[in-house]
C-alpha cells in the first residue's frame, strides 16, 4: 500500500475511533436534569445527584478570559464544585447573524481545567431590569426593536415585553448559544444549568405606557392565568392572593378589576414571563439543560413596582410566572437582605425548589450554606463576587468565611444528598441568641450554645454548621463557632451518654475517623476552626428508668 494511502487509512482508523469513543461517552453521561417527585427536587449531574457549591463570577470578568483566572483560583480554594459566569448578547452576536462564540469556549475549558461545573448566565434583552448587554444594532434601531414607554411617554432602556422583533432575535441568540454549547460540551458536561436572562422586569416604571401595552391592560386578563390561579387558589403567594380576594376571586375581568393595585405588576409580570418563556423555549429546542431565573427582591423602602424590576419574579409574581413560563425550570431569588431565610422559605415550594443563585459574597451570609442545603432542601448556594476570594495568594476575609462553610460541606454532600427531604438534616446559623435549640426528633434536641457573640454587621464572621442524622443515636456534627449538648425533651431534664466521640470525614458514605476523643476532649465542641464529629448516643434503656 502507497505510504500516502496507509497514512490517509490510519487517521480514517483513528478518527473513527475517536468519534465511537466520543459517542459511547456521550451514552455513558446522561444529560444534566432537574429531577423532582411530588415536591422533591434534585439537579441530576451525569446521573447522580449533584448540589452546587458555587460563586458567581463579576458582570464584567468574562469578557477577558485572563479576568477569569481569580474566579477559578478563588474557586478552587474554597472547595467550591461550581462557578456561575455570564455570557453577553452583545459580544457573542456584534452584527445580526453572525455569531463569535470563543469567549463562551474560553469559559468552559477554564471551568474544565480547575474541575469546575459551570451555569451561565445569558445576559441578553434583560439584565438589573433594563437592555445594557443587548447588541448595538438593538439599541441603535428604536422602531423596529421598540421600548418601554413610562407614563410620561418617554422611551426608556427597557426593551418592550410586547416587541415581537426583539423576543424573536434573542430566541435565534440564544438557541445558537445552546447549540454552540452542545457541540462543545455534550460528552462532558461540564455546563449543568442556565439563566435565562438576569432579573428580569422594568426598572423605573410598574408598566409599559406604550399605546399596545396599554392596550393590552385594558384588555380582559388571559383565561390562560385566569384558569391557573383558580386551579392553585389556595397555595398562591399572600400579595396575589389578596389583591385577587378584594375582587371577590373574579373570574375575568381588566387587570385593573381583578388585581386592584396590584395590576400593573401583575400584568407586566405575564408578558414579561412570555416573552422569557418563549426564549428559554428555543433554547431547550437545541440543548435542554435546566433553565431558571433569577428575581430581585423588593427590597427595604421600596414603595411600588418600578423600585424593584416590575414583572420580574418577585414573591408578588411568583405564581403568575410558574403559570407563564413553563420552561423555565425554578425560580431562584437573589438574596442581599438580612431576613434570608424567611425569602428562602417563600421561595421553596412544592412547585419549586431553592437556589440561591446570588447573596452576599460577605461573612454574615457565608453560614446560610447550611441552611439552604439543610432547612431547605436546596440545590445549590452561590454568593456573587467571588473573584476577590483570594488575593496575593490568601484568603480574603469574606473568602475565608465561605471557605470554612464549604470545607466541611464538600465531604458531606452525599450525605446531604441522601437525607434531603427526610428530615434528618439540621442548619445552625447563629444570631442574636447566645443558645439555641434544636428538636431532633425521636424525644431528643441538640442545645446549641455559641463559643463568640454575635456581632450584626455584614463583615463579621459568625458561627454555622450542620447536624445529620445517620440513626436516632448516630450523628453529625460538622461546622464551626458552637458546642452541642444532647437534651432528652421528656421527662426529667438530662443528657444522653455519649457512647464514642470521633473526628474525621466522609469518602462518600464511609466515614473515615481521624482522631478519637476522650477525656478532657469528650464533648461536641467545634471551635473556630471547621471539624466533622461523629456522635455515637448511649441508647436510652426505658426498662433501666423503672
Amino acid at each position: 500500500m502507497p505510504i500516502k494511502k496507509m497514512m490517509v487509512a490510519i487517521a480514517l482508523v483513528f478518527s473513527t475511533a475517536w468519534f465511537i469513543s466520543a459517542n459511547i461517552l456521550v451514552a455513558q453521561s446522561p444529560m444534566p436534569q432537574l429531577a423532582h417527585t411530588g415536591s422533591k427536587y434534585q439537579l441530576q449531574v451525569d446521573g447522580r445527584p449533584f448540589i452546587i457549591l458555587g460563586g458567581q463570577a463579576h458582570n464584567s470578568s468574562a469578557s477577558n478570559p485572563e479576568d477569569l483566572t481569580p474566579v477559578w483560583n478563588s474557586l478552587v480554594a474554597m472547595h467550591a464544585n461550581t462557578a456561575e459566569v455570564p455570557i453577553y448578547w452583545e459580544l457573542i452576536e456584534p452584527q445580526p447573524g453572525q455569531f463569535d462564540f470563543h469567549l463562551i469556549d474560553d469559559i468552559i475549558q477554564g471551568a474544565r481545567s480547575h474541575g469546575l461545573r459551570l451555569v451561565l448566565l445569558w445576559f441578553g434583552t434583560w439584565k438589573n431590569g433594563a437592555m445594557t448587554y443587548t447588541p448595538a444594532w438593538i439599541k441603535e434601531n428604536q422602531t423596529q426593536y421598540i421600548r418601554v414607554r413610562n407614563a410620561w411617554g418617554e422611551p426608556m432602556e427597557i426593551i418592550s415585553p410586547f416587541c415581537a422583533a426583539a423576543r424573536e432575535a434573542d430566541e435565534k441568540a440564544f438557541a445558537a448559544v445552546m447549540k454552540h454549547i452542545k457541540s462543545v460540551d455534550e460528552a462532558q458536561r461540564t455546563v449543568i444549568m442556565m439563566q435565562v436572562e438576569n432579573e428580569t422586569g422594568l426598572l423605573g416604571t410598574d408598566r409599559d405606557y406604550s399605546p399596545q401595552a396599554t392596550r393590552m391592560y385594558q384588555s380582559t386578563v388571559p383565561s390562560e392565568l385566569m384558569g391557573y390561579l383558580e386551579a392553585h387558589r389556595d397555595g398562591l403567594m399572600p400579595a396575589l392572593k389578596a389583591a385577587w380576594a378584594a375582587s371577590h376571586f373574579r373570574r375575568s375581568g381588566t387587570w385593573a378589576e381583578v388585581f386592584g393595585d396590584l395590576a400593573p405588576e401583575a400584568f407586566s409580570a405575564w408578558y414579561v414571563a412570555r416573552y422569557v418563556d418563549a426564549v428559554a423555549a428555543a433554547g431547550k429546542q437545541a440543548y435542554p439543560l435546566p433553565m431558571y431565573c433569577n428575581n430581585w427582591l423588593v427590597g427595604p423602602g421600596a414603595a411600588r413596582a418600578g423600585d424593584w424590576p416590575s414583572g420580574g419574579p418577585t414573591i408578588h409574581a411568583l405564581d403568575i410566572w410558574k403559570a407563564a413560563a413553563p420552561h423555565i425550570d425554578l425560580l431562584a431569588p437573589d438574596i442581599y437582605l438580612p431576613e434570608f431565610l424567611e425569602t428562602a422559605a417563600a421561595f421553596h415550594r412544592p412547585d419549586n425548589p431553592l437556589y440561591v443563585p446570588e447573596t452576599g459574597f460577605l461573612p454574615f451570609f457565608a453560614p446560610y450554606a447550611f441552611a439552604t442545603l439543610a432547612e431547605f432542601n436546596g440545590i445549590g448556594f452561590c454568593p456573587f463576587g467571588i473573584d476577590h476570594g483570594v488575593e496575593n495568594g490568601k484568603l480574603t476575609p469574606q473568602g475565608e468565611a465561605l471557605e470554612k462553610n464549604y470545607r466541611v460541606l464538600e465531604p458531606l454532600l452525599p450525605l446531604i444528598e441522601k437525607y434531603q427531604y427526610t428530615g434528618r438534616l439540621f442548619s445552625i446559623v447563629q444570631d442574636l441568641d447566645r443558645a439555641k435549640t434544636v428538636p431532633l426528633g425521636h424525644e431528643l434536641a441538640a442545645v446549641v450554645h455559641f463559643t463568640e457573640p454575635f456581632r450584626p454587621d455584614f463583615h463579621t464572621a459568625r458561627a454555622g454548621g450542620i447536624i445529620i442524622e445517620l440513626s436516632p443515636d448516630d450523628y453529625v456534627v460538622a461546622g464551626s463557632g458552637f458546642r452541642v449538648d444532647f437534651r432528652y425533651l421528656q421527662g426529667p431534664e438530662r443528657s444522653p451518654e455519649l457512647l464514642s466521640l470521633e473526628e474525621g470525614t466522609f469518602e462518600g458514605e464511609t466515614w473515615k475517623p481521624t482522631r478519637r476523643l476522650n477525656g478532657d476532649e469528650f464533648h461536641v465542641t467545634l471551635p473556630e476552626q471547621p471539624r466533622i464529629l461523629r456522635v455515637r448516643l448511649l441508647r436510652r434503656d426505658e426498662n433501666a428508668l423503672h
